[in-house]
């Protein structure tokens, strides 16, 4: 296994979803987390506002030329989130536009945001490290070990762990 600090190629996601971000790294990232240029996260706000403006009540755009225009605009934010954090980043764009079908950016070299960058592939190494955990965890169960993981339900107040599988 690789060592967690060493952080792989990633996939970013840029669509908006009422998260007030486009980005989402395994969950929303909000813009101040992400470091990226004031000018591009001013233009990633403007094009989620472009967004909900674009739909009606029944969350169908008004009209193709502004469906056409997002999901341009889109392509093109795309491409500057990639150039930001640079090669080792994957963005995918998913546009929810008929016409623009979910593509993915790459740089074609280094990060032209250096810190960007670092703050990204933290966050990499952060979902890495998890990963490798839950894989320990999900052994150490198959063995029948007590791994101290659990989960929760407010709602019915119940506490569940996890159970060597039964075969």
């Amino acid at each position: 296994m690789n060592s967690s600090r060493e952080a792989v190629p990633s996939k970013v996601r840029l669509f908006p979803d009422y998260a007030d971000t486009v980005l989402w790294f395994t969950e929303p990232i909000d813009y101040a987390t992400a470091q990226l240029s004031p000018a591009l996260t001013h233009e990633l706000s403007q094009w989620e506002q472009s967004y909900y403006d674009g739909l009606n009540r029944d969350f169908e755009w008004k009209s193709p030329s502004l469906a056409h225009r997002f999901g341009a605009e889109g392509e093109r934010l795309a491409q500057r989130v990639a150039d930001e954090l640079g090669d080792r980043f994957e963005i995918e764009l998913l546009a929810f536009v008929e016409d623009v079908p979910e593509r993915k950016f790459r740089a074609s070299g280094p990060a032209l945001n250096p810190h960007a960058a670092k703050v990204f592939n933290a966050l990499a190494i952060e979902i890495k490290e998890f990963e490798e955990e839950v894989l320990r965890a999900q052994e150490a169960t198959r063995r029948g070990e007590n791994t101290e993981w659990y989960a929760y339900a407010p709602l019915s107040n119940t506490v569940y762990t996890p159970q060597q599988p039964t075969e």
